[in-house]
């Protein structure tokens, strides 16, 4: 089979000749460009072929064309970016978060990114693009999680105002990444869809209603991809969404095992290796042994095996390769 092909019989529920899998990390030296970002992303499909390529961007993208600054300590490979510089420190900032152009600063970037990385692997492979959504988005503009639920308790409109010109601007993100060939977006709630961050009730009034408005523009996508992030998630809380494929951390604490989930949804899973614990740690053939477990408890079916989040970049390299083996094995 193609990857496209096993892909697209995967969220089937049909036969496929081997189980798919895609993983993903960052490339902090090689994110300071479009051309160097999807260079990185080309490259490191190229070497492990994965049935589906997410695009993995700077960790800052969302947030810059707002005043977001960051800085990496050094240049090596390693030297993740800090942020420096937030835009919005008292309630009255959320005033000054307006409606932006996607194809213009930064995010217009990231589009350059993605024409470059379709006009490679476009008939070929299955890519998607990551967005966060607009709470994570809102929570990232100020970089400080206490104060943000301090605002979403007691300065709400404040932070409805400006979640609703995030939805705006994402939204027109997400349509002009469909309109470049995206087989959907990898919707990323970060920690704002889990008990250690936030409430359900909050996150019912200020997360749901603009998640659904910006995955609206991705409804013609195969792909779309929810991921509900870190422990304790509300994984059930999100099956509804208007997605093929559901993502998480299977490992974190108090999240649903692969076998609990798939009792509540007919959707694709995409799980499987504990990417913080034994991806970096290893050794590779526990990394196998993890593998195997997983797609042993997916049913063969429906189910394509990868981290529970983005690899840290301190992971061997030489771990891709050993899950890779893992699903050759079972050609």
């Amino acid at each position: 089979m193609t990857r496209r092909e096993r892909i697209r019989n995967t969220l089937l529920g049909q036969q496929t000749d081997r189980p798919p899998a895609s993983f993903w990390r960052h490339f902090y030296h090689r994110e300071g460009s479009a051309e160097a970002l999807a260079e990185a992303m080309l490259e490191f499909q190229r070497t492990y072929e994965w049935d589906l390529l997410k695009v993995n961007p700077r960790a800052s993208y969302h947030v810059e064309d707002w005043g977001t600054k960051t800085k990496r300590p050094g240049t090596g490979p390693l030297d993740k970016p800090k942020v420096v510089e937030s835009p919005v420190k008292e309630p009255g900032d959320w005033g000054k978060i307006r409606a932006l152009d996607p194809t213009r600063g930064v995010l217009g970037e990231m589009l350059d990114a993605e024409e470059r990385i379709a006009a490679s692997v476009q008939g070929d492979t299955d890519w998607v693009m990551t967005v966060f959504n607009p709470i994570s988005i809102a929570a990232d503009l100020i970089n400080d999680d206490e104060r943000f639920v301090d605002h979403l308790r007691h300065h709400g409109e404040r932070v409805h105002e400006a979640l609703r010109a995030i939805t705006e601007t994402f939204a027109g993100f997400v349509r002009e990444t469909m309109a470049r060939g995206a087989s959907g977006i990898f919707f990323a709630t970060t920690d704002w869809a889990n008990a250690d961050h936030i409430d359900r009730e909050l996150m019912a009034e200020f997360g749901r209603p603009y998640d659904l408005k910006v995955l609206a523009e991705a409804a013609g996508g195969l792909l779309n991809v929810i991921h509900v992030c870190g422990p304790m998630a509300y994984v059930g809380e999100h099956l509804d969404y208007p997605v093929a494929v559901v993502s998480w951390d299977t490992h974190a604490e108090g999240n649903p095992s692969i076998a609990a989930l798939r009792e509540h949804t007919p959707k694709t899973l995409l799980t499987g290796i504990d990417h913080e614990g034994t991806f970096v740690k290893g050794p590779a053939s526990q990394v196998q042994e993890e593998a195997r477990e997983a797609l042993q408890e997916s049913g063969g079916t429906r189910f394509i095996l990868g981290p529970g989040c983005a690899v840290p970049a301190v992971a061997p390299m030489a771990h891709f390769q050993a899950v890779r083996e893992v699903t050759l094995a079972c050609a």
